[in-house]
């Protein structure tokens, strides 16, 4: 080979050289902007209906409501002041009031018909990325913020303070490892299970009414 032919061939090794340290740092770097692998979820608890044992509730939902999100009415009787207990045992991340006014503005404590906010409410961590969230409640939750409750554990009693007038009880559960950012924003509910058995409520426009018998039977933490 000529030294003009080593010459180019020696330039054209170096290109494809230098090329591929270029395509490795691209591939290095985005892999490193990536998300890393979201953990997985604990076994889910086993949740229970949120009341006392032997009640009978209507489980429902609406268009525009989200999907996953179910409001509970009793089947026969008042709902207003039934007891709302704790589906699982857990930790209480945030028990208070959440409602804003048509301009955005905080409404006050006990108002019902605000533009959104669960009212009086409770969320629960149940441990393992599972959460629990009740809503609508009729004045300020028994338990506090960071506070440990059982199973079965009183929370306060159904009310329609928030985005309602109605009286009945907001509900969700979440699974918190769906979502990297630890957001439980509406990618992280998923249907709820009592005592077992899907909901049933899955579709803000598709689902129809369920009717089930609490099993929240044993006494609070057995």
């Amino acid at each position: 080979m000529s030294p003009h032919g080593r010459s180019v061939y020696r330039w054209a090794v170096l290109a494809i050289i230098a090329g591929c340290v270029a395509v490795s740092y691209l591939v290095i770097t985005h892999r490193a902007a990536r998300p890393g692998p979201t953990a997985a979820a604990g076994p889910r608890p086993a949740f229970q209906l949120p009341f006392p044992c032997g009640e009978v509730w209507t489980l429902t939902t609406y268009p525009g409501h989200d999907d996953f999100d179910i409001d509970f009415f009793a089947a026969s009787g008042a709902t207003a002041g039934r007891s709302v207990l704790a589906s699982a045992a857990g930790t209480v991340t945030w028990a208070g009031w959440s409602a804003t006014l048509e301009d955005g503005r905080p409404a006050a404590p006990g108002a019902s018909g605000t533009r959104g906010g669960l009212g009086y409410g409770v969320i629960i961590d149940h441990g393992g990325g599972w959460f629990t969230e009740y809503g609508h409640l009729a004045a300020a939750p028994g338990v506090r913020t960071g506070e440990t409750v059982k199973g079965g554990q009183g929370l306060g009693v159904v009310g329609h303070t928030g985005s309602t007038t109605i009286d009945h009880l907001h509900y969700e559960q979440l699974n918190d490892t769906l979502d990297p950012k630890r957001t439980r924003g509406n990618g992280d509910k998923v249907e709820a299970v009592f005592d077992g058995v899907p909901s049933g409520i899955t579709s803000d426009d598709r689902s129809p009414e369920q009717t089930r018998t609490s099993r929240n039977c044993a006494p609070p933490g057995a």
